[in-house]
């Protein structure tokens, strides 16, 4: 099978195999390492959301590749998003990722420990500084440093609407030697519906075009 690689942070990932005989290489980041722990006086606060099993978005990359994006596991210990190809995409209740793979198998692509893509409570020029090894069965580890701010609070508008949002640069370094260029992406998180309703990935735009709630007869086990 091939990853479905939604939420790339530095490395183009090519297809992930499942052979038996592949394993996943060590390698296990610091985590956070580094974070404003204070929010200036008057901030506005936003926290983390709580999705539903149901609950469906829908993205378009490079304003041709449709994913569409299912939540099929929602409960204390975090979330599973199905594809439309039978891969799993795996992020905790703080939405941090931890991987993907197929569905009812192991990752095949870990973020170890995970990517924190959101150091919760969010406010406009909060910081953080994280460290973690991206990995893939059957290929390399890579350690990376990642350095997050949320640059400003704006209106968004894609084609599932118009979202008020907070932007967010991320800026990646390769822990290895030689000579690896930084990579900075951009997210727009919107706090309704709670997810990314645009990523700026190197010239590739990902834009949310359709989302979903389930019914509220759903909600999850430890939902806020």
């Amino acid at each position: 099978m091939r990853c479905a690689i939604l939420f790339p942070v530095l490395l183009a990932l090519v297809g992930c195999s499942s052979a038996p005989e592949q394993v996943m290489p060590e390698g296990l980041g610091e985590g956070i390492i580094a974070f404003d722990a204070e929010p200036p006086t008057g901030a506005q606060l936003v926290h983390p959301p709580a999705w539903r099993e149901g609950d469906s978005f829908v993205l378009l990359r490079g304003g041709k590749l449709r994913l569409p994006l299912r939540v099929t596991r929602s409960d204390a210990s975090g979330y599973e998003l199905a594809d439309a190809s039978g891969g799993r995409i795996v992020r905790d209740r703080e939405l941090a990722i931890l991987g993907e793979g197929p569905a009812g198998g192991e990752l095949l692509h870990a973020l170890a420990p995970r990517d924190v893509r959101y150091h919760w409570p969010l406010w406009v020029g909060k910081k953080w500084k994280q460290r973690y090894v991206d990995k893939t069965v059957g290929g390399e580890a890579f350690p990376l440093e990642v350095e997050s701010e949320v640059e400003a609070r704006e209106r968004v508008t894609v084609a599932a609407g118009t979202f008020d949002c907070l932007r967010i640069r991320r800026t990646a370094k390769l822990l290895l030697q030689g000579e690896f260029y930084d990579r900075t992406t951009y997210v727009w998180y919107a706090p309704d519906p709670g997810f990314e309703v645009r990523q700026l990935l190197g010239e590739t735009e990902i834009e949310l075009t359709e989302w979903q709630r389930a019914p509220i007869g759903t909600a999850p086990a430890g939902a806020r």
